[in-house]
């Protein structure tokens, strides 16, 4: 199959025993193309050369006198590849504000980690645009965005394949001029039962995941399936 990018994100899942068993269990498998995302305090314990790690937030101050927060300079130094930015929970549970994701893609940037600019999903594409109006007439490249229907985010509900089809398109379309090769990925509800039709759709890049990823036999699983398409 064409590589489709996999990121499993954890969340606030998973104790120690927890982490270091789920490590193991990936190593045994020959795995490309998959992005684990655990909380903060077990990205350096989950380095490894068979998956990339990405942080689930960070702050856009590279030091100071900020207490409880971690920055995209010292997930750099530690490996980390990418970060999620904005995404929907850090958007409704911890207010964060459109400036808030601003600030935080930039010094993402300037760290050179990878963002993964989540966005919140509609069919109004004007409400689309105003969450990624900010990259336009910039020259970008290594950025990725994850498209997230909120009505879809842990509710089992996701989308039809022309609904996604046509937004993740439009996204693409929106930042041609400013985004070399920006990968768009869906996420939403995504599990077993869905991520094979999924990401058959030309136009999705890969998966967000989220609970469902917790289980690591689960998410090898999910990884087998899009391989044998």
């Amino acid at each position: 199959m064409v590589n489709k990018l996999i990121v499993a994100n954890l969340k606030m899942n998973l104790e120690l025993s927890d982490i270091l068993r789920y490590k193991n269990e990936l190593e045994k498998f020959n795995v490309k193309d998959i992005v684990i995302s655990p909380s903060n305090i077990y990205l350096y314990i989950m380095k490894s050369s068979c998956y990339d790690l990405c942080a689930q937030n960070a702050y856009y101050a590279n030091d100071g006198s900020f207490t409880g927060e971690v920055s995209f300079k010292q997930l750099k130094s530690i490996g980390v590849k990418y970060c999620l930015i904005g995404h929907s929970e850090r958007r409704s549970i911890f207010n964060e504000t459109n400036d808030d994701v601003i600030r935080k893609f930039d010094s993402c940037i300037k760290n050179n980690i990878i963002p993964i600019l989540c966005i919140e999903g509609s069919n109004d594409f004007n409400f689309i645009d105003k969450q990624i109006s900010f990259l336009k007439g910039r020259n970008l490249e290594n950025v990725v965005i994850a498209y997230e229907p909120v009505w879809s985010i842990g509710t089992g509900y996701t989308p039809s394949s022309d609904n996604i089809k046509k937004s993740h398109l439009h996204i693409k379309n929106e930042l041609s001029e400013s985004v070399k090769n920006v990968k768009v990925l869906y996420g939403g509800s995504v599990n077993m039962s869905n991520i094979k039709e999924i990401c058959s759709i030309d136009e999705v890049d890969g998966v967000l995941i989220g609970s469902a990823s917790c289980d690591v036999s689960t998410l090898i699983s999910m990884y087998n399936k899009l391989n044998k398409m």
